[in-house]
Formats: C-alpha cells, structure tokens, sequence
C-alpha cells in the first residue's frame, strides 16, 4: 500500500496503558499463537484427547520416519501442554527433513509457550526466510513483537508477508496497531478498515477506529 511509506516516521508512541489494553485485547482474541488467521481460515486448533494422542503415538512408534506423523504428534503434545516432548518430536522431524517449514514453525510456537524468546524467534524468523508468505509465523512474530512493545520491529515482519496476503485479516489488524503506537494513525485506520473489509466485524479493528477517532 502506497500510503504505508518505506519507513514509519519516528514519533512518540502511545501511553504505555493504552499498548497494554490493546495487547490484552488482541491476546484473548486471536489466542493459541498462531492457529487461526481471519480472513483466511477459520478451523483452529483444539485440544487432543488422550486416545488420539495414544493413536498418533502407535503411529509414530510403528513409522518412526514419518514426517507428518512426527509433527501431527509434536502438534498434539504442544495442544496437551507437553511441550518438551512436542520439542522432541519436531527435532525428529527436522532431522529427517531438515528445515520443514512445518517443523519449525512448530517448534517455534512451543519455544514461546517454554519462554525460550530468543530461540523461539530465530526459529520463526528461519520459517519466514525459507517461506516469505508464511502468514501463521509472521502472526506469531507479529504478536510476540507486539507483547515486547517492539513495534518497528513488527511492522518490518508483517508488512512483507501482508502485502502477498492481503485478505489475512489478523495481519492487517497487526500492521494498524504497530503503526497506531508508532503515532501514524493515518496508515494504522487504513490497516484497521483492510481487516474489517476482510473480517467484518472484527472487534479489535472496530476499536482501532474508535481510538483515532475514526467515524465510518
């Protein structure tokens, strides 16, 4: 988009009570680091029971080299709060198929949820290297830049994957809120108004508007 610049001009951020509000907002929205992007898919993620993950578990035991059925267990464990052995299971994978978008961004998700920040970002920053539109980790990254109060460091990550996935309604509604505490709130209603188009109704975008005092 033409009116977003190259650069966001340099000025004072919103009140710090205001970034907090809104993360909180976004955070009980969007939820589960990544699984659901509106405007693009709508299934998320949902808790495994035991049997299934019993099931997947046979799976792997009798099929120890399948990939899918290494990162469908890995997926399963993460949902079940194991998360050291869903990273168990997206290493094997990894190691068999060595940087698997998947895989990686897999892992990713669950180095956030072990509060490992540094490698959880290296690892989604990898999935964005070798997938440029991957629009589940640019999210993430996009959150977690978010929850830190690093909004130039957001805008850079979401704004490449945005402009090759336009109808990802999350990742407008991200590139309005970094550049609403970056103090562009020009370019931050244009985002809003993209994630409405693309999500009617979505209410952090609906806030958005209020708060720049935007009447549509």
């Amino acid at each position: 988009m033409s009116q977003d610049g190259d650069r966001p001009a340099e000025q004072p951020q919103v009140p710090a009570w205001l970034a907090v509000t809104v993360l909180v907002l976004l955070l009980a929205v969007v939820g589960a680091a990544g699984f659901i992007i509106r405007g693009q898919f709508e299934e998320g993620g949902s808790a495994q029971p035991s049997r299934e993950i019993e099931r997947k578990e046979a799976l792997v035991e009798q099929n120890p080299e399948d990939v899918e059925g290494l990162l469908a267990l890995g997926t399963s464990y993460h949902q079940a709060g194991r998360l050291r052995e869903a990273i168990e299971q997206f290493d094997a994978a990894l190691k068999i198929r060595p940087f698997d978008t998947a895989a990686l961004y897999g892992k990713g998700l669950v180095l956030i949820d072990q509060g490992n920040d540094r490698e959880a970002e290296e690892t989604l920053w990898e999935v964005l290297e070798r997938d440029p539109g991957h629009v589940l980790a640019a999210k993430t990254l996009g959150e977690f830049y978010a929850a830190r109060g690093e909004y130039r460091s957001l805008v850079y990550t979401v704004r490449p994957v945005v402009e090759k996935n336009e109808s990802a309604a999350d990742l407008q509604y991200l590139m309005g809120l970094g550049y609403e505490n970056l103090g562009r709130g020009d370019w931050a209603a244009a985002r809003y108004r993209l994630a409405l188009k693309y999500f009617p109704g979505m209410p952090e975008a609906q806030e958005g508007l209020e708060r720049l005092g935007v009447v549509e």
